[in-house]
Protein backbone atom coordinates (compact mmCIF):
# COMPACT_ATOMS: atom_id res chain seq x y z
CA UNK A 1 0.00 0.00 0.00
CA UNK A 2 1.81 3.18 -1.25
CA UNK A 3 1.95 6.34 1.59
CA UNK A 4 -0.47 8.59 2.25
CA UNK A 5 -0.03 11.72 0.84
CA UNK A 6 1.78 14.60 3.39
CA UNK A 7 0.76 18.42 3.89
CA UNK A 8 2.44 20.53 0.98
CA UNK A 9 1.76 24.23 2.05
CA UNK A 10 -0.75 25.85 4.12
CA UNK A 11 -1.82 29.59 3.30
CA UNK A 12 -4.35 31.70 5.33
CA UNK A 13 -5.25 35.13 4.74
CA UNK A 14 -6.78 37.40 7.33
CA UNK A 15 -5.85 35.55 10.15
CA UNK A 16 -7.24 37.59 13.48
CA UNK A 17 -8.13 40.44 10.39
CA UNK A 18 -4.65 41.25 10.19
CA UNK A 19 -2.17 38.50 8.91
CA UNK A 20 -1.66 36.77 6.18
CA UNK A 21 0.52 33.87 6.39
CA UNK A 22 1.98 30.81 3.88
CA UNK A 23 4.38 28.33 5.02
CA UNK A 24 6.01 25.36 2.90
CA UNK A 25 6.16 22.02 4.72
CA UNK A 26 10.10 20.95 4.70
CA UNK A 27 9.40 17.65 2.49
CA UNK A 28 12.71 15.76 2.64
CA UNK A 29 13.95 16.48 6.73
CA UNK A 30 10.20 16.28 7.87
CA UNK A 31 10.38 18.98 10.22
CA UNK A 32 8.93 22.91 10.45
CA UNK A 33 9.55 25.50 12.63
CA UNK A 34 6.76 28.14 13.02
CA UNK A 35 8.57 31.33 14.95
CA UNK A 36 7.30 34.30 15.51
CA UNK A 37 5.95 36.58 18.58
CA UNK A 38 3.14 36.07 20.62
CA UNK A 39 -0.45 36.54 19.17
CA UNK A 40 0.75 36.12 15.32
CA UNK A 41 -1.36 32.73 15.37
CA UNK A 42 1.10 30.03 15.48
CA UNK A 43 -1.12 27.80 17.81
CA UNK A 44 -4.75 28.56 16.32
CA UNK A 45 -2.59 27.42 12.79
CA UNK A 46 -2.08 24.29 14.80
CA UNK A 47 -5.73 23.81 15.75
CA UNK A 48 -7.26 24.42 12.37
CA UNK A 49 -4.97 21.75 10.72
CA UNK A 50 -6.36 19.35 13.99
CA UNK A 51 -10.11 20.80 13.54
CA UNK A 52 -9.81 20.26 9.13
CA UNK A 53 -8.16 16.68 9.56
CA UNK A 54 -10.78 15.49 12.25
CA UNK A 55 -13.79 16.81 10.71
CA UNK A 56 -14.53 19.81 12.83
CA UNK A 57 -15.57 22.20 10.50
CA UNK A 58 -17.57 23.93 13.54
CA UNK A 59 -14.83 25.05 15.10
CA UNK A 60 -13.77 27.02 12.02
CA UNK A 61 -16.87 29.86 12.90
CA UNK A 62 -14.89 31.01 16.14
CA UNK A 63 -12.11 31.60 14.07
CA UNK A 64 -11.42 35.02 12.45
CA UNK A 65 -10.14 34.59 9.35
CA UNK A 66 -10.88 34.78 5.02
CA UNK A 67 -9.40 31.59 3.66
CA UNK A 68 -7.61 28.84 4.80
CA UNK A 69 -5.62 26.30 1.98
CA UNK A 70 -4.03 23.33 2.24
CA UNK A 71 -2.14 21.96 -0.47
CA UNK A 72 -1.52 18.47 -0.41
CA UNK A 73 1.83 16.17 -2.26
CA UNK A 74 -0.46 14.63 -4.59
CA UNK A 75 -1.77 17.63 -5.98
CA UNK A 76 -4.85 18.11 -4.06
CA UNK A 77 -6.01 21.61 -2.99
CA UNK A 78 -8.41 21.60 -0.01
CA UNK A 79 -9.99 25.25 0.78
CA UNK A 80 -12.01 26.20 3.44
CA UNK A 81 -13.76 30.20 3.22
CA UNK A 82 -15.42 32.10 5.98
CA UNK A 83 -17.84 34.66 5.20
CA UNK A 84 -19.76 36.79 7.63
CA UNK A 85 -23.15 38.48 6.66
CA UNK A 86 -26.29 39.92 9.33
CA UNK A 87 -27.52 36.01 9.76
CA UNK A 88 -23.82 35.35 11.18
CA UNK A 89 -21.15 33.30 9.44
CA UNK A 90 -20.64 31.02 6.46
CA UNK A 91 -18.54 28.39 5.78
CA UNK A 92 -17.68 27.08 2.63
CA UNK A 93 -15.37 24.03 1.76
CA UNK A 94 -14.02 23.14 -1.53
CA UNK A 95 -11.79 20.42 -2.72
CA UNK A 96 -9.80 20.62 -5.78
CA UNK A 97 -12.23 23.89 -6.54
CA UNK A 98 -15.39 21.81 -5.94
CA UNK A 99 -17.91 22.67 -3.50
CA UNK A 100 -18.16 20.53 -0.91
CA UNK A 101 -22.08 20.35 0.63
CA UNK A 102 -22.36 21.36 3.74
CA UNK A 103 -24.55 22.53 6.79
CA UNK A 104 -22.85 25.24 8.47
CA UNK A 105 -24.42 25.98 12.19
CA UNK A 106 -23.13 27.33 15.11
CA UNK A 107 -22.77 24.41 17.51
CA UNK A 108 -22.78 25.84 21.22
CA UNK A 109 -26.21 27.33 19.48
CA UNK A 110 -27.58 24.09 18.64
CA UNK A 111 -26.22 22.44 21.50
CA UNK A 112 -27.77 24.99 24.03
CA UNK A 113 -31.59 23.77 22.02
CA UNK A 114 -30.66 20.14 24.21
CA UNK A 115 -33.05 20.68 27.25
CA UNK A 116 -30.96 17.97 28.93
CA UNK A 117 -27.50 19.25 28.31
CA UNK A 118 -25.97 22.27 30.46
CA UNK A 119 -23.00 24.21 29.70
CA UNK A 120 -20.48 23.90 32.75
CA UNK A 121 -17.87 26.13 30.75
CA UNK A 122 -16.20 26.15 27.58
CA UNK A 123 -16.10 23.59 25.47
CA UNK A 124 -17.23 21.34 28.80
CA UNK A 125 -21.04 20.46 28.95
CA UNK A 126 -23.07 18.13 31.38
CA UNK A 127 -25.21 15.62 30.70
CA UNK A 128 -28.24 15.52 32.79
CA UNK A 129 -29.56 12.04 31.48
CA UNK A 130 -26.32 10.25 32.13
CA UNK A 131 -25.21 12.08 35.15
CA UNK A 132 -21.72 13.08 33.35
CA UNK A 133 -20.15 15.78 32.25
CA UNK A 134 -18.67 15.68 28.35
CA UNK A 135 -16.60 17.30 26.29
CA UNK A 136 -17.53 19.61 22.78
CA UNK A 137 -16.76 16.09 20.62
CA UNK A 138 -18.40 13.81 23.25
CA UNK A 139 -21.58 16.00 23.06
CA UNK A 140 -20.88 15.65 18.90
CA UNK A 141 -20.15 11.81 19.09
CA UNK A 142 -22.70 10.92 21.22
CA UNK A 143 -25.58 13.19 19.99
CA UNK A 144 -24.49 13.03 16.50
CA UNK A 145 -27.86 11.62 14.60
CA UNK A 146 -29.41 15.33 16.12
CA UNK A 147 -27.07 17.65 14.40
CA UNK A 148 -27.71 18.35 10.83
CA UNK A 149 -26.48 15.82 8.52
CA UNK A 150 -23.77 17.55 6.29
CA UNK A 151 -22.89 19.63 9.35
CA UNK A 152 -20.88 16.71 11.64
CA UNK A 153 -18.13 15.21 11.52
CA UNK A 154 -19.62 12.34 9.54
CA UNK A 155 -19.85 14.41 6.24
CA UNK A 156 -19.24 11.52 3.98
CA UNK A 157 -17.63 13.73 1.50
CA UNK A 158 -14.61 14.79 3.34
CA UNK A 159 -13.96 11.30 5.03
CA UNK A 160 -13.47 10.20 1.71
CA UNK A 161 -11.04 12.58 0.85
CA UNK A 162 -9.35 13.47 3.96
CA UNK A 163 -9.92 10.67 6.18
CA UNK A 164 -6.68 9.22 5.22
CA UNK A 165 -4.56 11.89 6.47
CA UNK A 166 -3.68 11.28 10.26
CA UNK A 167 -2.43 14.39 12.31
CA UNK A 168 -2.11 14.23 16.34
CA UNK A 169 -1.59 17.52 18.14
CA UNK A 170 0.71 17.53 21.55
CA UNK A 171 -0.56 20.55 23.17
CA UNK A 172 0.88 23.23 25.68
CA UNK A 173 -1.29 21.74 28.56
CA UNK A 174 0.07 18.37 28.42
CA UNK A 175 1.14 17.44 32.31
CA UNK A 176 -2.45 16.75 33.17
CA UNK A 177 -5.05 14.73 31.87
CA UNK A 178 -8.26 13.88 32.72
CA UNK A 179 -9.51 10.39 33.02
CA UNK A 180 -13.01 9.01 33.61
CA UNK A 181 -13.80 6.21 35.88
CA UNK A 182 -17.37 4.11 36.60
CA UNK A 183 -18.17 4.63 40.29
CA UNK A 184 -21.31 3.08 41.63
CA UNK A 185 -22.92 3.27 38.22
CA UNK A 186 -22.00 7.07 37.50
CA UNK A 187 -19.17 8.05 35.30
CA UNK A 188 -16.80 10.28 37.15
CA UNK A 189 -13.62 12.71 36.18
CA UNK A 190 -10.39 12.55 37.73
CA UNK A 191 -7.60 15.03 36.94
CA UNK A 192 -4.31 13.23 37.02
CA UNK A 193 -0.60 13.47 36.06
CA UNK A 194 -0.30 12.49 32.30
CA UNK A 195 3.37 10.48 33.37
CA UNK A 196 1.25 8.42 35.64
CA UNK A 197 -1.17 7.48 32.88
CA UNK A 198 1.40 7.05 30.39
CA UNK A 199 3.41 4.74 33.15
CA UNK A 200 0.51 2.50 33.22
CA UNK A 201 -0.03 2.18 29.39
CA UNK A 202 3.43 1.23 28.68
CA UNK A 203 3.38 -1.40 31.41
CA UNK A 204 0.22 -2.67 29.62
CA UNK A 205 2.19 -2.64 26.30
CA UNK A 206 5.30 -4.74 27.75
CA UNK A 207 2.77 -7.20 29.39
CA UNK A 208 1.03 -7.72 25.94
CA UNK A 209 4.61 -7.90 23.94
CA UNK A 210 5.63 -10.29 26.37
CA UNK A 211 2.60 -12.43 26.00
CA UNK A 212 3.13 -12.24 22.33
CA UNK A 213 6.51 -13.28 23.04
CA UNK A 214 5.34 -15.96 25.24
CA UNK A 215 2.98 -17.46 22.64
CA UNK A 216 5.85 -17.41 19.95
CA UNK A 217 8.01 -19.42 22.46
CA UNK A 218 5.72 -21.97 22.74
CA UNK A 219 4.58 -22.50 18.80
CA UNK A 220 8.47 -23.23 18.27
CA UNK A 221 9.17 -25.42 21.57
CA UNK A 222 6.23 -27.26 20.11
CA UNK A 223 7.47 -27.84 16.64
CA UNK A 224 11.08 -27.97 17.57
CA UNK A 225 11.07 -31.72 17.22
CA UNK A 226 9.34 -31.94 13.65
CA UNK A 227 11.53 -29.07 12.52
CA UNK A 228 14.54 -30.49 13.51
CA UNK A 229 13.83 -33.98 11.54
CA UNK A 230 13.34 -32.02 8.12
CA UNK A 231 16.26 -30.78 6.23
CA UNK A 232 17.02 -27.16 6.00
CA UNK A 233 20.12 -24.64 5.43
CA UNK A 234 22.20 -24.62 8.50
CA UNK A 235 24.88 -21.67 9.04
CA UNK A 236 28.61 -22.24 8.71
CA UNK A 237 30.71 -22.59 12.32
CA UNK A 238 31.77 -19.01 11.38
CA UNK A 239 27.93 -17.94 11.06
CA UNK A 240 26.63 -20.04 13.79
CA UNK A 241 29.56 -18.03 16.18
CA UNK A 242 28.43 -14.74 15.02
CA UNK A 243 24.87 -15.70 15.47
CA UNK A 244 25.67 -16.85 19.09
CA UNK A 245 27.53 -13.48 19.66
CA UNK A 246 24.82 -11.43 18.23
CA UNK A 247 22.18 -12.94 20.07
CA UNK A 248 23.67 -12.89 23.32
CA UNK A 249 24.77 -8.94 23.11
CA UNK A 250 20.66 -8.39 21.93
CA UNK A 251 19.83 -10.60 24.97
CA UNK A 252 21.91 -8.47 27.60
CA UNK A 253 20.33 -5.29 25.84
CA UNK A 254 17.05 -6.56 26.22
CA UNK A 255 17.82 -7.14 30.42
CA UNK A 256 19.67 -3.62 30.66
CA UNK A 257 16.82 -2.02 29.59
CA UNK A 258 13.92 -4.03 31.39
CA UNK A 259 12.61 -6.10 28.93
CA UNK A 260 13.92 -9.70 29.76
CA UNK A 261 14.47 -10.51 33.36
CA UNK A 262 18.43 -9.98 35.35
CA UNK A 263 18.11 -13.60 36.45
CA UNK A 264 18.05 -14.94 33.17
CA UNK A 265 21.81 -14.44 32.51
CA UNK A 266 23.18 -18.01 30.88
CA UNK A 267 25.05 -17.50 28.16
CA UNK A 268 26.89 -19.81 25.44
CA UNK A 269 30.16 -19.74 24.79
CA UNK A 270 30.53 -19.06 20.84
CA UNK A 271 33.87 -21.19 21.10
CA UNK A 272 32.31 -24.03 21.76
CA UNK A 273 30.78 -24.37 18.69
CA UNK A 274 34.63 -25.88 17.17
CA UNK A 275 33.97 -28.89 18.70
CA UNK A 276 30.34 -29.64 18.29
CA UNK A 277 29.60 -32.92 16.09
CA UNK A 278 27.83 -32.71 12.64
CA UNK A 279 24.29 -33.46 14.24
CA UNK A 280 24.85 -31.29 17.54
CA UNK A 281 25.33 -28.15 14.91
CA UNK A 282 21.48 -29.03 13.51
CA UNK A 283 20.50 -28.82 17.10
CA UNK A 284 22.68 -25.64 17.86
CA UNK A 285 21.45 -24.12 14.34
CA UNK A 286 17.46 -24.79 14.89
CA UNK A 287 18.10 -23.44 18.33
CA UNK A 288 19.94 -20.12 17.51
CA UNK A 289 16.90 -19.32 14.82
CA UNK A 290 14.46 -19.60 16.90
CA UNK A 291 16.05 -17.71 19.29
CA UNK A 292 16.29 -15.06 17.05
CA UNK A 293 12.72 -15.24 15.69
CA UNK A 294 11.48 -14.81 19.37
CA UNK A 295 13.35 -11.91 19.92
CA UNK A 296 12.13 -10.30 16.76
CA UNK A 297 8.84 -9.76 18.65
CA UNK A 298 10.41 -7.72 21.49
CA UNK A 299 12.39 -5.54 18.68
CA UNK A 300 10.08 -2.83 18.45
CA UNK A 301 9.12 -2.18 21.79
CA UNK A 302 12.50 -2.43 22.62
CA UNK A 303 13.95 -0.04 19.84
CA UNK A 304 11.50 2.78 21.47
CA UNK A 305 12.20 2.00 25.05
CA UNK A 306 16.25 2.52 23.90
CA UNK A 307 15.46 5.87 22.26
CA UNK A 308 13.01 7.00 25.13
CA UNK A 309 16.04 5.93 27.87
CA UNK A 310 18.77 7.94 25.64
CA UNK A 311 16.86 10.96 25.16
CA UNK A 312 15.34 11.09 28.87
CA UNK A 313 18.69 9.95 31.09
CA UNK A 314 20.87 12.29 28.70
CA UNK A 315 19.02 15.06 30.91
CA UNK A 316 18.03 14.13 34.01
CA UNK A 317 20.14 14.52 36.75
CA UNK A 318 20.84 12.73 40.40
CA UNK A 319 17.97 10.56 38.90
CA UNK A 320 17.44 8.22 35.57
CA UNK A 321 14.48 6.77 33.84
CA UNK A 322 14.27 3.11 33.94
CA UNK A 323 11.85 0.43 32.56
CA UNK A 324 9.89 -2.16 35.01
CA UNK A 325 7.32 -4.95 33.46
CA UNK A 326 4.88 -4.06 36.58
CA UNK A 327 4.98 -0.46 36.76
CA UNK A 328 5.88 0.79 33.71
CA UNK A 329 8.56 3.82 33.77
CA UNK A 330 10.00 4.09 37.16
CA UNK A 331 12.21 7.20 38.55
CA UNK A 332 14.83 6.21 40.43
CA UNK A 333 16.93 8.60 42.56
CA UNK A 334 19.91 8.35 45.18
CA UNK A 335 17.14 8.28 47.62
CA UNK A 336 15.06 5.20 46.18
CA UNK A 337 12.45 5.22 43.37
CA UNK A 338 10.71 8.75 42.97
CA UNK A 339 7.11 9.38 42.20
CA UNK A 340 6.74 10.81 38.45
CA UNK A 341 4.34 13.43 39.15
CA UNK A 342 7.17 14.83 41.73
CA UNK A 343 9.39 15.65 38.58
CA UNK A 344 9.60 19.23 38.06
CA UNK A 345 7.59 20.58 35.27
CA UNK A 346 10.85 20.59 32.58
CA UNK A 347 11.08 16.94 33.50
CA UNK A 348 7.58 15.89 32.95
CA UNK A 349 7.33 17.97 29.92
CA UNK A 350 10.32 16.18 28.39
CA UNK A 351 9.10 12.72 29.71
CA UNK A 352 5.54 13.39 27.99
CA UNK A 353 6.51 14.82 25.07
CA UNK A 354 9.33 12.21 23.92
CA UNK A 355 6.78 9.46 25.33
CA UNK A 356 4.40 10.79 22.86
CA UNK A 357 6.43 11.04 19.92
CA UNK A 358 7.71 7.71 20.47
CA UNK A 359 5.43 5.59 21.39
CA UNK A 360 1.99 7.29 19.99
CA UNK A 361 2.72 7.96 16.93
CA UNK A 362 2.18 6.27 13.48
CA UNK A 363 3.76 6.77 10.41
CA UNK A 364 2.97 9.08 7.86
CA UNK A 365 1.41 10.97 11.14
CA UNK A 366 1.67 14.76 11.25
CA UNK A 367 2.34 15.75 14.69
CA UNK A 368 1.61 19.31 15.99
CA UNK A 369 3.58 20.46 18.66
CA UNK A 370 2.63 23.58 20.88
CA UNK A 371 5.68 25.36 22.57
CA UNK A 372 7.99 22.18 23.39
CA UNK A 373 9.96 24.71 25.11
CA UNK A 374 7.66 24.70 28.08
CA UNK A 375 9.53 24.72 31.36
CA UNK A 376 12.67 23.48 29.60
CA UNK A 377 16.07 25.04 30.63
CA UNK A 378 17.59 26.54 27.44
CA UNK A 379 20.32 23.42 26.94
CA UNK A 380 17.33 21.12 27.02
CA UNK A 381 15.78 23.44 23.94
CA UNK A 382 19.22 23.90 22.08
CA UNK A 383 18.88 20.11 21.71
CA UNK A 384 15.46 19.40 21.34
CA UNK A 385 15.26 19.59 17.06
CA UNK A 386 18.19 17.41 16.70
CA UNK A 387 16.86 14.81 19.22
CA UNK A 388 13.42 14.87 17.31
CA UNK A 389 15.30 14.80 13.68
CA UNK A 390 16.86 10.88 15.75
CA UNK A 391 12.88 10.13 16.38
CA UNK A 392 11.75 10.82 12.59
CA UNK A 393 13.80 8.79 11.38
CA UNK A 394 13.08 6.16 13.18
CA UNK A 395 9.31 6.17 12.84
CA UNK A 396 9.07 8.56 9.76
CA UNK A 397 6.28 10.82 10.53
CA UNK A 398 6.22 14.93 10.18
CA UNK A 399 6.43 17.17 12.53
CA UNK A 400 4.72 20.88 12.86
CA UNK A 401 6.13 23.09 15.66
CA UNK A 402 5.09 26.48 16.91
CA UNK A 403 7.41 28.02 19.47
CA UNK A 404 8.92 31.62 19.69
CA UNK A 405 12.14 30.56 21.16
CA UNK A 406 15.22 31.16 19.30
CA UNK A 407 17.09 28.48 21.06
CA UNK A 408 14.44 25.79 20.06
CA UNK A 409 15.47 27.19 16.35
CA UNK A 410 19.08 26.69 17.13
CA UNK A 411 21.13 26.28 14.06
CA UNK A 412 18.10 24.80 12.12
CA UNK A 413 17.24 28.19 10.48
CA UNK A 414 16.65 26.40 7.35
CA UNK A 415 13.47 24.72 9.10
CA UNK A 416 11.68 27.41 10.40
CA UNK A 417 9.17 29.73 8.75
CA UNK A 418 8.91 33.14 10.26
CA UNK A 419 5.62 34.31 11.20
CA UNK A 420 5.22 38.31 11.71
CA UNK A 421 2.70 41.07 10.61
CA UNK A 422 4.95 41.52 7.42
CA UNK A 423 6.97 38.67 6.70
Amino acid sequence: MSNPPRIKSLTVKGLFNQFDHHIDFNQEERITILHGINGVGKTILLRMINSLFNFRIYSFNEIPFISFVIELSNGDQIAIKRQHNNSGNIIYIYINNKKIKYTNFDIRDFINRFPWISKIEDDIFYDHRMEEPLSLEEVIERYENRFPRNGTVKNSELIAKLGHISVQFIEASRLLCIVKRDELHKRKEIITHTVKIYASELQQHIESTMADYAKKAQELEQTFPFRLLKPSENYTYEQLKEHIVDLQNKRDELRTIGLLPTTDSASLDASSIDSLETQHAAVMNLYVKDSEEKLAVLESLSEKIKLLLKIINSKFQGKELRIDDKKGLVIIGKGGEIDPALLSSGEQHELVMFYDLIFKVEPNTLVMIDEPELSLHITWQSKFIDELKEIVEHSKFDVLIATHSSAIVGENSHLMVGLGINE
